[in-house]
Parts: C-alpha cells; structure tokens; sequence
C-alpha cells in the first residue's frame, strides 16, 4: 500500500492544534485525522477559500493515493471539504475560530479607529468616543437609580375592604 493516514505514535503530524471533544457522531475519526479536520476548520476561520484549504492540506485530505494525478487529488480534497461543509459541527468549529482570530485582532482594528478619529472622520470619533464612554449616542442619558419604597402604606386584605375603602376629595361636574 502507498501509505498510511496516520503518523506513527512518535511522529508529530505538524498540525498543532488544541484538542476538542469529539463529536458524537464523529467516534470513528482517529486523532489524527480530527486533527486534520480542526486544522482545515482554522484555515477557513482565518478566511482561506475551500480550493486554498485544498491545495494547503492536499497530502492530508487524501492522503491515499500519491501516485494519482495531483488534479484528481485536489478534486477529493475540494469533495471532502465541501461535505463537511454541510456539516454543522464544521460550521460551528469555524465559526468559533473566526471569533477567537477577530477577538485577537481588536486591539488592531481600534487602533486603526482611532487613527481615522485622528484624521477627522466624524463617525470613528463618535465610536471611539463611545467606547472609552466618554459619548451617549443621541444625548441618551445613563439610567439613573430608581428606588420604589412601598413601605408604611396600608394594604385591603380583601375584595370587600377594597370596596368600603373612602376615597376623599373633590367631586367636580362634568356636565358644565
């Protein structure tokens, strides 16, 4: 046989990810190659289009095979990530380091608003503002304190009370 898919037990893959619970349904994949299909979720994550990811981890997709053409191996790589694609623990896996990468990069992203701030854009100033919380959009004020003390007022025990309850003041005629 060509190869195997697996690395030995003592041989790094060279995909160094951290290790997720594996999925339920998923029990059949080797470690290996749920290393494999973490590391192909962290290049979509970081933007990479599926023929990038293909052409990346081609040795790793289809790694049965080196003897065929290198085209017919990118097409079963494109096939395989599109069918975990489909897949919503994929979706999910991607989706989450897509927000770890951008959570990463926000230290960036304000600085370059605050040099657009700098330049004069009114909008970058307004969210720079509003951030440091030094701007209420739209003059909202912050929500003051509001303590409802219902303490010392006399409450009817029943329906009957309610009714003989006097009510003191002046009538006023409506008709007039």
């Amino acid at each position: 046989m060509a190869g195997t898919a697996e690395p030995a037990p003592n041989q790094s893959s060279g995909l160094d990810l951290e290790r997720h619970e594996q999925h339920p349904k998923n029990k059949n994949r080797t470690p290996y190659q749920q290393e494999v299909y973490e590391h192909a979720a962290k290049l979509y994550g970081q933007g990479f289009s599926r023929s990038k990811v293909a052409r990346i981890m081609i040795d790793h997709l289809v790694p049965h095979g080196k003897d065929r053409p290198e085209e017919q191996r990118l097409s079963q790589a494109r096939a395989k990530l599109r069918r975990w694609e489909t897949s919503q623990e994929f979706r999910d896996l991607i989706y989450h380091r897509a927000v770890v990468q951008l959570d990463l990069e926000t230290p960036e992203i304000l600085q370059g608003v605050a040099k657009k701030a700098k330049r004069g854009r009114v909008d970058a100033a307004r969210l720079t503002l509003e951030l440091t919380g030094r701007h209420n959009p739209k003059g909202e004020q912050t929500p003051a304190q509001v303590v409802v003390a219902i303490n010392g007022i006399p409450r009817p025990a029943s329906r009957s009370e309610v009714r003989d309850l006097e009510i003191e003041g002046e009538v006023v005629d409506e008709s007039g």
